[in-house]
């Protein structure tokens, strides 16, 4: 099958907004990759998400207070958990990060105008010959290099 990085955007639709159409249909017709800042970011915004609509705040330090407490805890991981036995079942396998990838990052947020997470995702499709990136971003539109994969 041909390779495809999974962006953070298309995770938090399956698993913030339980809406995991798209990345089943990615995981059935693609060799999928993620990498472990989006699996980050993906975590982050589902605490920001979950943590946030218990609290009826968008205030960082209200929800950050609120997680330490343990509001929403179990939802989150509930539904993180789904990304994490993908991982588990090798139906999507997790990219490292290297200092090479990290350099030529910077070089891609200079050349497109990327914010720096975005351009270490387009560095490491670059780095490992992945041109297909399955996104909501539009931003990836501006590496010629990369090919927004649509579903």
């Amino acid at each position: 099958m041909v390779p495809v990085i999974i962006d953070s955007s298309v995770l938090i639709d399956a698993v913030v907004y339980v809406k995991p159409k798209v990345l089943e249909q990615l995981i059935s017709r693609y060799d999928a990759f993620i990498l472990v800042n989006v699996l980050e970011e993906t975590l982050f915004k589902t605490i920001i998400g979950i943590v946030g609509e218990h609290v009826k705040k968008n205030n960082l330090f209200e929800i950050k207070k609120a997680w330490i407490t343990g509001l929403g805890r179990e939802e989150v991981e509930n539904r993180f958990d789904v990304i994490l036995e993908l991982i588990r079942n090798d139906l999507i396998e997790v990219l490292d990060l290297t200092n090479k990838i990290f350099s030529e990052s910077y070089l891609i947020i200079e050349k497109y105008g990327l914010f720096p997470n975005d351009a270490l995702i387009a560095a490491t499709c670059k780095h490992h010959g992945i041109k297909n990136i399955a996104t909501f971003d539009s931003d990836f539109e501006r590496g010629d290099f990369l090919d927004v994969v649509t579903v």
